[in-house]
């Protein structure tokens, strides 16, 4: 019953019987229980971690326990734990947890013998995720001349605003061009779960060069029978208003409104393509979603397309005005230092020379990818990644040549590539990633799906342009 995040598994198993949780975890009065319970089994899975020469430093351990009485979810305790490893000693001996610390709150005031357990979650983090989460320090962002979107809520375009990837310095910087053009509508059919029948056909494939979201995501096991609904706090600091309730335990999903709100309206069409992008030497002509045109995300979309064949490729051509570089709250962080982007620009032109010449097609996207979403801490979380597929049409029938050796290249390079413009890619993966989840929710509880969506439709962000064309300098 109790069960580990899957970062963690390969690092070894427990099995418990299937008793009660309250035959399993509760010896004597509760609140020592849960604590011994979770105390004892953080001590065994460190000890299987020290036993690896580069053994985490920290473990974050995450867990819930509801009320199993069939008819109902209510929420009885949260415990959260971080422990630190001593060092392997000289002898061999293993490291073992310092300093627990323990967030429980009171338990309800029933006793031990009248309760059974049951796991909302339970899930372990280790080693850098752990550090990442409990706030690692931040690199100094680089020295740019900014421009924070959103912050005005306007809800009508600028006349006078152009937009430039990039400034007209660099070479193969592009502007904008804003003539009338038909929104992107791509809707795939026949699609199984995780959309694996797109890599099949060529006709599929075609439907959009740019990027295609076709998957749906799946629970965490301990998730698997807990319902889920979806709120939007508007008293929430920007970035926490996205709550996700399961049975009576409320959790964050990390998402800001700029991004939250035409995410939401590209599930509800039930559409897949989110931009298409045709070149035709230093132009490229461009169709966005209708849920992505003229925001900050359909900006990012746009590069994202490009940026595989080394075309505005790195942070230094991220869109910008006249005021600076367009950034959206929770963006300033993000960035990149100067010389981590030009390192990663010069790692990544060998391939980029192949990519621009290895293949007619391509498109970013999430097809076989098998996103999960848990509980950890008090944060729903979203494993699985999109990924750049190159593709060349078969000579006869329906069929695809994937151009194996270059993507299997492009994978690898996904952490250079995301050095080298942290805000794109980033961006890419939690919009694949919050969309593979709102597919799974629509499907789920389409009721509460609705009045969700009809919240998110009460919001008013600014407008930002998004181009149909782009031409070079």
């Amino acid at each position: 019953m109790f069960s580990l995040s899957k970062d963690f598994q390969h690092k070894g198993e427990i099995l418990a019987n299937q008793k009660t949780w309250k035959e399993a975890f509760f010896p004597s009065a509760l609140p020592l229980g849960i604590s011994t319970v979770v105390h004892t089994t953080l001590i065994l899975l460190l000890a299987l971690c020290v036993q690896s020469e580069n053994a985490p430093q920290k473990l974050s351990l995450a867990a819930a326990f509801a009320n199993d009485d069939g008819d109902s979810d209510a929420l009885i305790a949260t415990v959260r734990m971080e422990a630190r490893l001593q060092p392997i000693d000289e002898e061999g001996e293993l490291g073992v947890p310092t300093g627990p610390a323990f967030n429980m709150p009171p338990l309800n005031d029933s006793s031990s013998d009248a309760l059974a357990m049951k796991a909302i979650f339970a899930s372990l983090k280790t080693g850098k995720e752990s550090l990442d989460r409990v706030g690692a320090p931040t690199k100094p962002a680089p020295n740019l001349q900014v421009h924070s979107v959103y912050v005005s809520a306007k809800s009508t375009l600028s006349e006078t605003t152009s937009i430039r990837f990039g400034n007209k310095r660099l070479p193969g910087a592009r502007h904008a061009g804003f003539a009338n053009s038909q929104p992107l509508e791509v809707i795939v059919p026949d699609l199984d779960r995780y959309g694996s029948s797109v890599l099949n056909q060529a006709s599929n494939l075609s439907l959009t060069g740019g990027a295609m979201m076709v998957s749906t995501a799946k629970p965490h096991p301990a998730l698997a029978n807990v319902p889920l609904r979806l709120e939007y706090d508007a008293t929430n600091v920007d970035g926490n208003r996205l709550i996700v309730v399961a049975g009576e335990y409320r959790s964050i999903l990390s998402l800001y409104d700029w991004e939250l709100q035409p995410l939401a309206r590209f599930v509800d069409a039930g559409h897949h393509g989110a931009v298409h992008i045709q070149m035709f030497g230093k132009h490229e002509k461009i169709s966005l979603d209708a849920a992505f045109e003229h925001t900050l995300l359909g900006l990012r979309f746009i590069q994202a397309d490009l940026l595989p064949r080394g075309v505005i490729l790195s942070q230094d051509y991220l869109p910008q005005d006249s005021r600076g570089v367009l950034l959206g709250p929770g963006e300033q962080l993000r960035l990149s230092s100067e010389q981590e982007v030009r390192e990663a620009v010069g790692e990544l032109e060998p391939l980029m020379a192949k990519t621009r010449n290895g293949a007619p097609y391509s498109v970013l996207t999430d097809a076989k990818v098998q996103f999960e979403f848990e509980i950890v801490g008090n944060e729903l979380v979203i494993s699985g990644s999109p990924y750049f597929f190159f593709w060349e049409p078969a000579n006869k029938g329906d069929q695809v040549i994937p151009k194996k050796t270059l993507n299997d290249l492009l994978k690898k390079a996904w952490p250079t590539i995301k050095k080298a413009n942290p805000l794109v890619i980033e961006s890419m993966e939690r919009s694949f990633r919050t969309v593979a989840f709102f597919r799974f929710q629509k499907q789920k509880s389409p009721s509460n799906w609705a009045r969700f969506v009809q919240q998110l439709n009460g919001l008013t962000l600014e407008k930002i342009p998004t181009p149909s064309l782009l031409s070079g300098e």
